[in-house]
């Protein structure tokens, strides 16, 4: 995402408030905007047709949509990370041509590995038929939506990530009540689709008028999987600990079944999902300036070792990189900080706002002091991926898991009061431990970047 990032940087030097907020709008967007449009779209929705259905029918569309964004987000990780490195590299090489040959595996892997495990997971959900069929189709067109954000943003077409957003939330909220005219809570889920489809057909448009297409296959990128199994694991590990807590509730008591496979627990998801909205701003922040200016140190250092500078240039670089970091992270407290201290302030108002109940109060604010470190813990994983700690990121990404799903069980047995302080200590300790590897592998930089060197 810094190629995005620069451009953005470059509707910043307009000098102006409007270019200030129309550069931050495009970050939030880019950055948040497939789950912050789904929960928009969601929340529209479902107070356009509130009236319109069963309580049961709105909740299994529901559902079916949460569970459609957590096994696709998990399923696409396995892939994402190892595409994103080995696009990387023929960036670097200057084999552009080969983007779409890329895609295209990409998306075979995905496709025959999504349809598989849909298809063998809605078999056993006992729904219709065309619900079933819906929810296939669903979970394969967001699956596709991930994969092109990944070469949208090599790309650095923010415009049309943004646009393509926009348009297909618009086109779920007309066409779903629309559709469900016809064919009841079947058609609502039609609609919806249909909406979801306009997004993946406008980014794949602007992929198709970006790059030119070479081949369908690319037996490079397999080997890859090979050789950066690491990075394949923790785009599992990682996505699949996001959302572990969710499973745990899953089970818990007081959690509904919509129908029998189909879990829900509204109490907590309400809570977690309305809170990671407020990292929206942390995530813009981060993109808009802190990566790219990041990016720059990052770069200088290593073109000073590459082109043999004195060892106190390579030095000063690297305090000013240290000094850039640590800038960063003072300035996600002030940001992050503010903004989760407002809503925690307002909780009761936002909790209104949002048509949850009164006992979810206590619950969200726990839950955005959980959001507030987990955007802290997303961005130490993306400096130490910088510097290629694949080892460190894996047990980082690996005790969230752990910890997630041990200290969440461990919440619901203590009943609904703790709920939420299982993914918020989950996220302190990851964090705790992301701290300490990057302050490691700062204090060490210069030393391990000379012993990686091979000896000729």
């Amino acid at each position: 995402m810094a190629g995005i990032g620069f451009e953005l940087r470059k509707i910043l030097k307009g000098d102006t408030f409007l270019s200030e907020i129309t550069a931050y709008l495009y970050a939030a967007m880019i950055s948040s905007g497939p789950w912050l449009m789904a929960v928009v779209c969601l929340g529209v929705l479902g107070v356009l047709e509130s009236s319109a259905f069963g309580r049961n029918d709105l909740a299994l569309f529901k559902v079916a949509i949460v569970y459609t964004y957590a096994f696709s987000l998990i399923l696409t990780g396995i892939i994402q990370l190892v595409a994103t490195r080995y696009l990387s590299d023929k960036f670097y090489l200057k084999e552009v041509d080969k983007t779409m040959t890329t895609f295209s595996t990409c998306m075979i892997l995905v496709l025959t590995c999504g349809c598989a495990f849909s298809a063998i997971s809605y078999f056993f959900f006992e729904i219709s038929p065309l619900h079933k069929l819906c929810g296939i189709v669903l979970f394969l067109i967001v699956c596709m939506i991930w994969v092109c954000m990944i070469f949208l943003s090599a790309a650095r077409d923010f415009r049309s990530i943004v646009l393509a957003f926009a348009l297909g939330s618009g086109a779920s909220v007309f066409a779903a009540p629309y559709m469900s005219r016809f064919y009841g809570i079947d058609g609502y889920f039609i609609g919806y689709i249909l909406g979801q489809a306009v997004t993946f057909f406008w980014l794949l448009s602007r992929l198709f008028v970006e790059f030119p297409v070479k081949g369908i296959w690319d037996n490079g990128l397999i080997r890859y999987f090979g050789k950066y199994w690491d990075l394949a694991l923790i785009g599992f590990v990682f996505n699949l600990a996001i959302w572990s807590d969710k499973f745990v509730f899953w089970f818990a008591p007081g959690a509904r079944v919509i129908a029998p496979w189909f879990l829900s627990n509204s109490i907590y998801e309400g809570a977690v999902f309305f809170s990671y909205l407020t990292i929206a701003p942390t995530l813009a922040l981060f993109l808009v300036k802190i990566e790219t200016e990041f990016y720059i140190h990052y770069k200088n250092y290593y073109a000073k070792i590459l082109s043999k500078k004195r060892f106190s240039e390579i030095l000063d670089e690297k305090r000013a990189m240290v000094s850039m970091i640590r800038g960063t992270i003072r300035e996600i407290f002030i940001v992050q900080g503010a903004a989760t201290a407002l809503c925690v302030i307002f909780a009761p108002k936002i909790v209104e706002m949002a048509r949850l109940s009164e006992l979810q109060i206590p619950m969200f604010r726990v839950c955005l002091m959980g959001s507030f470190l987990q955007v802290l813990l997303m961005v130490n994983i993306i400096i130490l991926f910088y510097f290629d700690l694949r080892k460190y990121v894996l047990a980082v990404v690996g005790l969230f898991l752990l910890s997630n799903v041990g200290l969440s069980s461990l919440t619901v047995s203590m009943g609904i009061q703790y709920y939420g302080y299982g993914y918020t200590y989950a996220c302190f300790i990851s964090l705790m431990l992301a701290f300490y590897l990057l302050n490691l592998c700062i204090r060490d930089l210069e030393y391990t970047t000379f012993v990686k060197q091979p000896i000729t």
